[in-house]
């Protein structure tokens, strides 16, 4: 029983000798049911009209200046929106071509590139820096690639990124439930670490108060929300759960559960999860901040900082790292927690640090936090009150 959906027997449908099956499918009808990843929960059924996912599609098309001579080169899998409908639908819209490949493969990025043209692709996550940790070799520059969309593209490499392989870097941000209302463009200044400029012709997005949903000054940060001003541009709901539903549309904006700001200029940008946010001493930690600093180790490949409830009342939390080396590293967790101490805030540095074979991830390689607060502190977390460390203010 969805809304615009119209059912057709079983039966008629596998039935040849019966003609074509008319179905009339307007803007307005679901045209497709996709979950969400699934990084802080259950994975939730978003119903998506068919004007949302022509969006997609045709707003990738116009930001990314899709042509018909442009071959959009697409390794995420084609069950996630950035795949299926902002990079191959918008090829659709722009009559250019896709070349579609079984995964992505860091090591593999560069030689695919070349080897089918592909002038557009995107990445999601971790994909940029995995790519740009591969060792340089004289062909960084020898293809046709011209643009990436970079979901996000790291604030630390982006421009070392886009000199070595002589390519540009856009970003964006959106969900599978809002559509994409807030893009950067191809002829406007570059700014690290923002996601763009909002889609204005689409969407209105506000910085708000995650508790009093009241728009914070700019600059300051705050819950993203966001709202359509196409009707059916945007989600219908989730499908079978109308309690999160009502519980995401609050006072007549979506809330993304995404904390950001947005500056004077009007650039969005992203800054956690509001749910990875850490509270520690009176400090609302960010656990991207945290991660930054800590995958910047020579030894760590990836890591994963997320919130342990802490003894003291209040509401407080400490922080525990989750950390994946690279091959045949060795470090020690006195070593990581100095080298925190040099960089952040002294109340930032890490309490817990664990060391593990992989991070869980979605197919889409988000990392799913859920899981790694679930397992809170196990047999193999380093402590590092108990150990005696003790963290140098000002190191």
């Amino acid at each position: 029983n969805l809304p615009g959906v119209r059912v057709q027997p079983w039966g008629a449908l596998l039935d040849a000798s019966a003609g074509p099956v008319a179905v009339t499918v307007t803007y307005r009808d679901i045209g497709a049911i996709m979950y969400t990843s699934g990084t802080t929960g259950p994975s939730k059924g978003v119903l998506m009209p068919h004007a949302h996912l022509h969006l997609f599609g045709q707003e990738e098309a116009r930001w990314l200046r899709l042509v018909p001579e442009d071959v959009y080169y697409i390794c995420m899998p084609l069950f996630h929106a950035n795949a299926l409908f902002m990079q191959l639908y918008g090829t659709l819209v722009a009559g250019a071509k896709a070349v579609v490949v079984p995964a992505f493969s860091a090591s593999r990025w560069l030689d695919d590139i070349r080897k089918y043209g592909a002038t557009v692709t995107n990445t999601l996550g971790v994909m940029t820096e995995f790519v740009f940790r591969q060792p340089p070799r004289p062909e960084d520059r020898q293809h046709r690639l011209r643009l990436v969309l970079a979901v996000p593209g790291p604030a630390e490499i982006a421009q070392a990124f886009m000199e070595r392989f002589q390519t540009q870097i856009i970003e964006a941000y959106g969900m599978t439930e809002i559509n994409i209302p807030v893009h950067g463009r191809i002829d406007s200044p570059f700014k690290a670490g923002s996601c763009g400029q909002v889609n204005e012709d689409y969407f209105e997005v506000r910085i708000a108060d995650p508790e009093t949903d009241e728009e914070v000054p700019r600059g300051a940060l705050g819950e993203i929300v966001c709202r359509p001003k196409e009707p059916f541009a945007f989600m219908a709901g989730y499908n079978g759960m109308p309690d999160r539903t009502v519980e995401a549309w609050r006072n007549f904006w979506f809330h993304t559960g995404d904390a950001g700001r947005m500056d004077a200029d009007g650039y969005v940008y992203f800054v956690d999860r509001l749910r990875d946010t850490i509270r520690r001493r009176g400090e609302n930690l960010s656990s991207y901040e945290i991660e930054r600093v800590l995958a910047e180790h020579p030894s760590v490949a990836e890591v994963a900082a997320v919130a342990v409830k802490s003894a003291l009342p209040g509401g407080e939390d400490e922080v525990k790292v989750c950390i994946v080396l690279r091959p045949d590293r060795q470090v020690q967790p006195v070593e990581l927690l100095d080298w925190c101490a040099q960089r952040m805030p002294h109340f930032a540095v890490p309490r817990y640090v664990e060391f593990v074979p992989a991070l869980p991830k979605t197919p889409t390689q988000k990392v799913q936090k859920a899981i790694l607060r679930e397992q809170g502190l196990t047999s193999g977390t380093w402590d590092r009150e108990q150990a005696g460390y003790r963290v140098r203010r000002g190191a």
